[in-house]
């Protein structure tokens, strides 16, 4: 893969295209949804932002992002986009109610973590008995945060939720602020890998969340040659990350508008096998049992919150048959040596 000014060649191709045959060649328009703040996804759609990787497969790729994961869901809901990139928590919301949409392929996985304030005299997770811990309630980070302390032996009953986002805890660990009280947060990346790397927190525990790609259900009935194009592209975005890690990734905090290290995206890739995959042939974009068990555990407790319908089963809405068929042609394999990085 080269890394250099792309050349217009596309372009020229199309207008032969045109010259000879007298029809205008149209590419194949998907509207991806993607979540700009949000690494390691970040670097994958800059991948596809910044390469010939859409040329390659006729795609044009519309952008649409997004802060985070509920209105990434509202305009998935409201046919705004026809693909996009979750996590497993707003996949399972998306799907009960719109369950036209499928999940096609694994994205990566992330991180939610637990930690302290630099200096806490909380050092393990077993010293959490009773203790005030502060995040997004409802979402993926509450469900892994809990999980381990459970693991850690605590009584889960002795512990006090607050409510607390990524931007309110932003703002209390960046600005130096007391905890008010609060013993441990948790959250999910990419601002505790840049806290931790700025030595403003301690992290206690990181676990792993399974994020997904989902499709519309046009693009699984009517437009399957399609999905499989931006499936293969997708291939390609994870290879060129592999092979391109720090291009990316300040791509990526340019434009998240994030002001963090190369190491900190590292920290935040690194429960992610891909991102240290030995080559082309080991990236993973397919579920095993264990990914399958964690969108089922994703979704009991949703529904055991009443944000969800007791009788969905997020893994009815699982289609895998467009990434096999990709992965089983090497479609990728075929034009990697053909991306080029502008």
């Amino acid at each position: 893969m080269k890394v250099h000014r792309l050349f217009p060649h596309t372009f020229l191709s199309l207008f032969l295209i045109t010259l000879l045959t007298g029809c205008p060649a149209f590419a194949e328009t998907i509207r991806l949804g993607w979540q700009v703040p949000w690494a390691t996804q970040g670097q994958l759609v800059q991948a596809l932002k910044h390469s010939n990787i859409p040329e390659l497969l006729d795609l044009d790729i519309e952008y649409v992002g997004f802060a985070y994961g509920g209105p990434l869901n509202k305009a998935a809901l409201g046919g705004g986009v026809d693909v996009l990139l979750t996590a497993d928590h707003p996949a399972a919301v998306l799907l009960s109610k719109q369950r036209g949409f499928k999940i096609v392929a694994r994205m990566m996985y992330n991180r939610v973590c637990l930690y302290t304030p630099t200096g806490s005299a909380i050092t393990d997770l077993d010293q959490l008995d009773s203790a005030r811990l502060a995040g997004p309630i409802g979402a993926a980070a509450e469900r892994v945060a809990l999980a381990e302390v459970r693991n850690a032996g605590v009584d889960l009953s002795s512990v006090s939720l607050v409510q607390l986002d990524m931007a309110q805890q932003n703002t209390l660990i960046v600005g130096g602020s007391d905890w008010q009280g609060i013993d441990a947060m948790f959250g999910f990346d990419p601002l505790p890998a840049i806290w931790h790397a700025n030595g403003q927190i301690e992290i206690l525990k990181c676990g792993p969340v399974v994020s997904i790609v989902a499709a519309s259900e046009e693009m699984t009935t009517e437009r399957g040659d399609g999905l499989e194009d931006f499936l293969t592209a997708f291939h390609l975005s994870w290879e060129t990350f592999r092979q391109n890690p720090e291009v990316l990734g300040k791509l990526f905090l340019e434009e998240a508008r994030l002001e963090a290290s190369l190491e900190a995206l590292d920290q935040a890739a690194s429960i992610e096998p891909n991102a240290k995959a030995e080559d082309m042939a080991s990236l993973r974009l397919t579920f095993t049992e264990g990914d399958l068990a964690t969108l089922n555990v994703a979704t009991r407790f949703l529904q055991d919150r009443g944000s969800i319908p007791a009788d969905f089963a997020i893994t009815d809405h699982l289609d895998t048959g467009f990434i096999e068929a990709v992965l089983s042609a090497r479609n990728a394999e075929a034009l990697i040596d053909d991306v080029v990085l502008d």
